[in-house]
This record gives C-alpha cells, structure tokens and sequence, in this order.
C-alpha cells in the first residue's frame, strides 16, 4: 500500500491549516430554541441546526484570546512543516510540528465542550465543526511527517558477488551408489 509522499503532507497541512483560520470567520456559537417537552426532537434539531444554519457568532468575535491562539498554533505548525523541507533541521522540527498540530486540535476540542455558555452563545454552529475537521487533518499530516526518517541518502553500497563454488575433478557428484 502507498502512503502520501513528504511534499503532499505538507501541502495537506497548509490547506488544513487554512481550513482552520477560514473556520474562524464561520459561526462558531447560535442561540439555541426553546426547549419542548419533546426531547428528543430537541435534540435532533440541535444537531439539524449545528450544521445548517448560517446566523450566529463567528469564531473571531467568540473566541476573546483562543481565536488567536488557535491561528497561531495552526499557522506555525505549517511554519515548522515547511522548514522539515531543509535535511539538517528535519529531526529537530518534525515532533514539534505534530506537538503544535496537537494543541491546535486540543484547543478546539476545549472550545467544543466549553463554550461561551451565554444564551445568544448556546448551540455549537457549522464552523466549530469545520475546525474541528481541519484541525484533525492537520494533526494527520504532521503526525505521518513526523514518523518518517531523516532524508539524509546514504552512498550507495556497491555490489559483491559471493565466491563461486570451487570444483574438485575427484570428488564424486550425486547420491551414493548402493
């Protein structure tokens, strides 16, 4: 089975990383509707609206300082994957590059579950859940990157043939003869 090469990863983790900045223009947060004695639909149109209306808070305007935070985390894992592209600082940048991808994604997760909680902030919106995605794909990249081996070639090792087998005129060839 192929793998995606080194230059693809880096290129998903730039389109993922961008996901991620472009996510925050997106609501984030929406003022969820009044509770019924249904639940269950009240739960289903929780998610019916999570993913499909458009009004709400965009992620900037929710986020105080975890907006910038997230972009930045998110910016610099790309940073630090396309500085893997020089051999000599591969080793040292590829594990840092996954551990900042993994913050990315944690501080998404954190803003998943621990909302703004004010009433016009209730419901989670489409675009918590596209950098959400984004954030995983970046994760995906950087983690595949950082697995692979430092690309420094070694010369190529010329190739010996073993000895031939010596022939001896004397000796006998085959199975004993009974």
């Amino acid at each position: 089975m192929r793998t995606i090469g080194f230059r693809s990863n880096i290129l998903f983790a730039i389109a993922a990383a961008f996901g991620v900045v472009a996510a925050l223009g997106q609501p984030w947060y929406g003022p969820s509707h009044a509770p019924t004695d249904a639940q269950i639909e009240d739960l289903f149109g929780g998610i019916g609206r999570a993913f499909s209306e458009s009004d709400g808070t965009s992620g900037w305007e929710a986020l105080h300082t975890a907006d910038q935070l997230i972009a930045g985390l998110a910016v610099g894992t790309v940073l630090l994957l396309a500085l893997t592209l020089v051999p000599a600082l591969q080793l040292q940048l590829q594990p840092l590059a996954r551990w900042t991808a993994l913050a990315t994604l944690g501080v998404v997760l954190v803003k998943l579950v621990d909302g703004p909680g004010t009433r016009a902030m209730n419901e989670p919106r489409n675009g918590l859940f596209i950098a959400l995605g984004s954030s995983l794909v970046l994760l995906a990249s950087a983690s595949s990157l950082a697995r692979v081996l430092s690309r420094r070639r070694e010369p190529v090792k010329a190739y010996t043939p073993p000895p031939g087998p010596v022939h001896d005129p004397h000796a006998d060839f085959g199975p004993p003869q009974f």
